[in-house]
């Protein structure tokens, strides 16, 4: 009883392992847009710097698409695209703003819907230096 099951649960997960290699891989589906970068790094720049990068894209489908929203990991990233629909094989940007008032390293994500359902996710990051001294003669006689 023991080798007949033995033998149904090998010959199950072989047919399982031939259905999987037969299924196209995920991380390459055809995507409807497509971004020059979906990272950036600012590298280091001083504190209060006025800080934004746009990352464009190309409409790689034969279809109209839009940008129906970006979202952010907090309130310090500032997003901006426009819901416009763009053509098949026209471009377009999103612009992502950063609040450099907080020093030290940022990691932050904008995810982008595409009307389609796609949801790229863009990157940035860099090193904010620190808040200067105010050397001003207050208090001081």
């Amino acid at each position: 009883m023991k080798i007949i099951l033995l033998t149904g649960l090998l010959l199950l997960a072989t047919l399982n392992t031939g259905y999987m290699q037969n299924q196209p891989d995920q991380s390459q589906a055809h995507s409807v847009i497509k971004f020059k970068e979906v990272s950036y790094n600012f590298g280091n720049m001083p504190y209060g710097s006025d800080v934004s990068h746009s990352f464009a894209f190309k409409n790689v489908s034969k279809n109209r698409i839009c940008i129906r929203d970006v979202r952010t990991t907090c309130g310090c990233t500032t997003p901006k695209f426009s819901s416009d629909p763009v053509k098949p094989h026209r471009k377009g940007a999103v612009v992502a703003k950063f609040d450099s008032t907080r020093p030290g390293h940022f990691e932050k994500t904008l995810t982008v819907m595409v009307s389609d359902g796609e949801q790229i996710v863009l990157t940035i990051t860099g090193d904010i230096g620190p808040k200067p001294q105010d050397n001003g003669s207050a208090g001081t006689k």
